[in-house]
């Protein structure tokens, strides 16, 4: 179900294999309404210092209601669970995250990405 609502927004995310989420499974952050999964967002830890919020979706039928924001909070609080205070994201929604104290790094810091094979 939760891949599925995935390659439906594939115009915002990047695809995932179904053994990719098997693999984060332990991860995943899954939100419900009324027995129908609203929401997934995985929280990837990279090492003791560094995690990322990734495949953030909601289903759209429950747009609109916070569930976003929720599953966002539920992983970064997991993440200070674990003492992991870098949590970075890669998104298409900038003001989105913004609005969840999401931003460049002491405005110095920033992802950069190679451009081109």
């Amino acid at each position: 179900m939760i891949l599925a609502m995935v390659e439906r927004n594939l115009d915002t995310l990047l695809p995932r294999s179904k053994e990719n989420y098997q693999e984060l499974l332990k991860s995943t952050f899954v939100a419900e309404e009324d027995g129908a999964i609203a929401g997934s967002c995985i929280l990837e830890v990279y090492s003791p210092k560094i995690a990322e919020i990734r495949t953030l979706v909601v289903a759209e039928d429950f747009r609109g209601r916070g569930i976003g924001r929720q599953l966002v909070e539920a992983a970064v609080a997991e993440a200070k669970r674990q003492n992991i205070y870098e949590i970075m994201v890669v998104t298409s929604n900038v003001p989105f995250f913004q609005s969840l104290n999401f931003g460049a790094c002491l405005n110095e810091k920033y992802a950069l990405f190679l451009n081109g094979k």
